[in-house]
């Protein structure tokens, strides 16, 4: 505990129903920041609709919780005991087709944005399409525009091909804030060991995920298999590559899924979850985090690396973006 109270804790992303009682399990989890995510699948007024509901949170909840558009507001939110809010998109569809969007909204804190969420939209290929055909030229553009605004670029649920044109076009670092390796889960949502190696190689960081879906036991899974997965990648890319992105999705009803995984599709979900999602046994919500920093401990690994994993590659990576 000693450890986990003086380090910075940061979640490559959570997309909770957010509340006062997911607040609380943050700072009882001890989280520094967290990449919360305030738009999926929305459009561009319903993403400002979003974001007018967080600004709200943000003032209602000033104990608790502040916004992070730097890595000074980080250590100012460890400073005064809170958990910074940094704003995300895991899709583009707020811009819909206007780039000059991209700075509207890094206007009003977006610092994370992911090029698609499994579907097609106008900058790529989600991981879910029948055919990948990589990014287009407006995804580009849209990568460029990201790189000079200081927008990390997000590649969890991209297809295969978009996201390696995605890493080649961008001149910064990316992230994969929330997957797991397809060689130790084979799910069309985890990443081969290709794309791993070449978030790594470029700088990037990838967040180990705990959702249920993403590991080899499914719903049966414990803190011992997520621990497994984050050691799986440290070998696979090295310590420095290597972070906590958990997709805790506390307090999301059975329908927000099938939205989520429906998209633009008539015919319902085009993935199945088995329902109830049941987080790993010793990591159920944000409140329960610190056990991930004693697993780790008790792996054998050294305070410094922990410390790595559990918060300050983010903190090194948004550095190197914003």
């Amino acid at each position: 505990m000693a450890l986990h109270k003086e380090s910075f804790i940061i979640d490559g992303l959570e997309i909770s129903n957010w509340s006062r009682e997911v607040f609380d399990n943050m700072r009882k989890g001890g989280l520094t920041a967290v990449n919360a995510t305030v738009a999926v699948l929305e459009n561009f007024i319903k993403t400002m609709d979003n974001i007018a509901w967080w600004h709200k949170a943000l003032e209602e909840h000033a104990d608790l919780i502040c916004q992070v558009r730097t890595v000074t507001d980080i250590k100012r939110a460890k400073e005064e005991g809170k958990t910074g809010i940094i704003f995300g998109f895991q899709n583009l569809s707020p811009i819909e087709d206007d780039l000059d969007r991209l700075a509207t909204f890094h206007r009003l804190g977006v610092k994370v944005m992911q090029v698609t969420y499994m579907e097609a939209n106008y900058a790529g290929q989600g991981c879910l399409e029948r055919i990948d055909a990589g990014l287009t030229g407006f995804g580009i553009e849209a990568v460029e525009e990201m790189n000079r605004l200081g927008i990390l670029i997000d590649l969890s649920h991209v297809g295969y091909r978009t996201t390696m044109e995605t890493i080649e076009a961008s001149e910064k670092p990316v992230a994969l804030t929330h997957a797991n390796p397809k060689s130790i889960c084979d799910h069309p949502r985890n990443k081969p060991d290709e794309v791993l190696k070449a978030v790594a190689k470029k700088g990037g960081v990838i967040g180990a995920t705990i959702f249920p879906a993403f590991l080899p036991s499914g719903n049966k899974s414990t803190l011992k298999d997520f621990v497994g997965v984050i050691d799986h990648l440290v070998g696979m890319v090295g310590i420095d590559h290597v972070g906590v992105g958990t997709d805790f999705t506390e307090g999301q009803p059975r329908e927000w899924f099938d939205w989520i995984l429906t998209g633009k599709s008539k015919k319902g979900p085009a993935l199945a979850l088995n329902h109830p999602v049941v987080n790993p046994e010793g990591i159920q919500h944000s409140g329960d985090f610190s056990n991930i920093t004693a697993a780790l401990l008790a792996r054998g690994y050294a305070d410094t690396d922990v410390k790595k994993v559990i918060g300050l590659n983010f903190m090194r990576l948004f550095g190197e973006i914003w």
